[in-house]
């Protein structure tokens, strides 16, 4: 009996839905690929991930329009990325809308670190995911105990 029952379960199982293709997963996936497009000075890939109307706010509080971003990473302009980690990612779908918050980590050549916290803001059409907004606050250094 116990047998039948963990087969049944099994069976049940497996046309469950994977976690994996949670609509977060989706908006995460985005934010990756927009995050590596850039540190590899991508304009295709940084095409395919920016809506027409995308809108970025800089860490100097510049805003920025979706053809200054792809001038600035055009691959002639390309530059050495310091190493950058994403922690502390929130991800939130609200029907066609998804916002993912992250904090970014820059370690810099002289070994210190230096952290933006990050606003994405995605759109939803014909089941794609394209970011229309980013804005990078700095984050000030933690203070000495």
């Amino acid at each position: 009996m116990m047998s039948l029952l963990i087969a049944g379960l099994a069976i049940a199982g497996a046309g469950m839905t994977p976690m994996a293709e949670a609509p977060e997963a989706g908006l995460r996936t985005l934010v990756e690929r927009f995050e590596t497009a850039r540190t590899r000075f991508d304009p295709a890939a940084l095409e395919r991930t920016l809506a027409p109307d995308y809108e970025e706010i800089s860490p100097v509080g510049d805003v920025d329009t979706r053809d200054k971003v792809l001038g600035y990473y055009a691959p002639e302009a390309k530059r050495p990325a310091p190493p950058m980690a994403s922690t502390d990612i929130v991800a939130h779908v609200q029907g066609p809308i998804g916002i993912v918050t992250a904090r970014r980590t820059i370690s810099l050549p002289n070994g210190t670190a230096r952290s933006v916290r990050v606003r994405y803001v995605a759109r939803k059409a014909q089941g794609d995911w394209r970011l229309v907004s980013a804005q990078y606050t700095p984050m000030p250094p933690a203070k000495a105990q």
